[in-house]
C-alpha cells in the first residue's frame, strides 16, 4: 500500500525529469564559475641568429572595464533561473503525481461502486426469478433483468481496467516499471461533503513575491541584458599584456634582459555587430517571453478560481443528488417486492443511483484537483531586484 505522501517523495527522489532539471542547474553552477575564473596565461618562446637570440614571453589576456562584472551578472542570472525552474520542476512532478493519484483513487472508487452494482444486479435477477416462480412476473422480466445485469458486470470490469490503468500511471510517475501492477493506493477520497469548503467563497492565491514561472523568466531578461552589455564592451576585442625575458646577448649586456608589451586588438574589420545584434534580439525575446508569462500567469489563476468554485458546486450538488437517488433506489426495490412498481422501474432507479455515485466520486476528485492547481498557483519566491 502506498500513500499518497509515499508516492509523491518517491516521484521526486527518482523521476528523470527532476534528474534533467538538477543537471540544468548544474550545468548553469559550472558556467557561473567559469564566468569568475580568469583566463589563462600563454607562454611563448622563439630563438634567433640576431641578438639576444632567446625570448620567453608571458602573454595575460585581461578584460576591458566592466566586461568581468557583466559576464559574471550574465551568469549569476542563469543560475538563479535554473534554480528557480529546478523548484518548478520539483513542484509540476509533485503536483502531476498529486493528480495520478487523486485520479486513481477515483477510478478505484468506482469501481469498487460498480462491482457492488452489479451485485445489487445479480441479486435483482435472483428477486425476478422468485417473482415469476410465484406468478408474480414473467419470463421477459427475467431476461430484462438478466441483461441488466450482464451490462452492469461488463461496466463493472471496464471500471476495474481503467482503476488499474490510473495505478500504472502512479506507478511510473514514481519509476517503478509499469509492466506489472505492484503497487495499492492507501488512501481513499472521502465521500462526506464536509471537506467541501462554501462553493460561494471564491478562492485566493496569496503569497508575496512573485509566481516561479514570472521569477524564471524575470532572470532570463536579467541575463540577456547582462549579455547585451557585455556584447557592447567587447566592440574592441580583449587587450594582453606581455610580460618576458630575453637571454643570449653576445656582444652586448649580459644576464636577462626584461620585455613587457600590451596587446590591443585592432577593430578594422568589425566592432562585434553581429554578436551585439543576436543578443539585443535575445534581449527581446526574453521581454516578450516574461510579458507572456506575467499574463498565462494571471489568466491561470482566475481560471483555477473559476474552476475550483464551479468544482465545490458541483460536488455538492452531486452528494445532495447521490443522497436521493439512493432512496429512490431502496424505496423502488422495496416497492417492487410487494408488487407495488415494475421492473422497468427498478432498473432506473439502480441505473441512475449508479450514475449518481460515479458522478460523485468525479466531482469530488475534481474538487481535490482545483486545490492542487490553486496551490501550485500560489507559490511564491522572493521578488528579483
Amino acid at each position: 500500500m502506498v500513500t499518497r505522501a509515499e508516492a509523491v517523495a518517491s516521484a521526486l527522489t527518482t523521476s528523470t525529469r527532476h534528474t534533467l532539471a538538477r543537471l540544468d542547474s548544474a550545468s548553469a553552477f559550472a558556467q557561473w564559475s567559469g564566468a569568475r575564473q580568469y583566463e589563462n596565461p600563454s607562454l611563448a618562446t622563439s630563438y634567433s641568429g640576431a641578438a639576444p637570440q632567446a625570448h620567453f614571453m608571458l602573454d595575460v589576456p585581461i578584460d576591458w572595464p566592466g566586461q568581468r562584472a557583466s559576464r559574471i551578472a550574465a551568469s549569476r542570472a542563469l543560475l538563479g533561473a535554473a534554480t528557480v525552474r529546478l523548484w518548478l520542476a520539483d513542484a509540476l512532478l509533485a503536483f502531476d503525481t498529486d493528480t495520478a493519484y487523486t485520479r486513481g483513487q477515483a477510478l478505484d472508487a468506482q469501481a469498487r461502486l460498480l462491482v457492488l452494482t452489479a451485485h445489487d444486479a445479480d441479486s435483482l435477477v435472483t428477486l425476478v426469478r422468485v417473482r415469476r416462480d410465484a406468478g408474480d412476473a414473467s419470463d421477459l422480466d427475467v431476461e430484462i433483468a438478466t441483461v441488466a445485469a450482464a451490462q452492469s458486470a461488463n461496466i463493472a470490469l471496464t471500471a476495474l481496467a481503467g482503476a488499474a490503468s490510473a495505478t500504472l500511471r502512479v506507478q511510473l510517475l514514481m519509476g517503478i516499471s509499469p509492466e506489472s501492477l505492484l503497487i495499492a493506493l492507501a488512501d481513499s477520497i472521502e465521500w462526506t461533503p464536509s471537506r467541501l469548503s462554501d462553493a460561494r467563497r471564491m478562492p485566493r492565491v496569496t503569497g508575496a513575491g512573485q509566481a516561479v514561472s514570472v521569477a524564471a523568466a524575470t532572470l532570463d531578461v536579467r541575463a540577456a541584458a547582462e549579455q547585451e552589455r557585455l556584447e557592447r564592451r567587447r566592440r574592441l576585442g580583449s587587450p594582453a599584456i606581455t610580460v618576458g625575458v630575453e637571454a643570449i646577448n653576445p656582444g652586448g649586456p649580459g644576464g636577462l634582459l626584461p620585455l613587457v608589451g600590451l596587446s590591443l586588438p585592432l577593430p578594422l574589420f568589425n566592432r562585434n555587430q553581429a554578436a551585439i545584434a543576436q543578443a539585443q534580439a535575445d534581449l527581446q525575446r526574453s521581454r516578450a517571453l516574461l510579458a507572456q508569462a506575467e499574463l498565462v500567469q494571471q489568466t491561470a489563476v482566475r481560471v483555477a478560481q473559476n474552476d475550483a468554485v464551479a468544482a465545490r458546486t458541483r460536488a455538492e450538488r452531486s452528494l445532495r443528488l447521490l443522497a436521493a437517488a439512493e432512496r429512490i433506489n431502496a424505496l423502488s426495490l422495496l416497492a417492487y417486492r410487494e408488487g407495488a412498481t415494475t421492473l422497468v422501474t427498478v432498473l432506473e432507479a439502480q441505473r441512475t443511483t449508479r450514475d449518481a455515485r460515479v458522478q460523485s466520486l468525479d466531482d469530488l476528485a475534481a474538487v481535490q484537483i482545483a486545490d492542487r492547481v490553486l496551490q501550485l498557483l500560489s507559490l511564491r519566491i522572493p521578488a528579483v531586484q
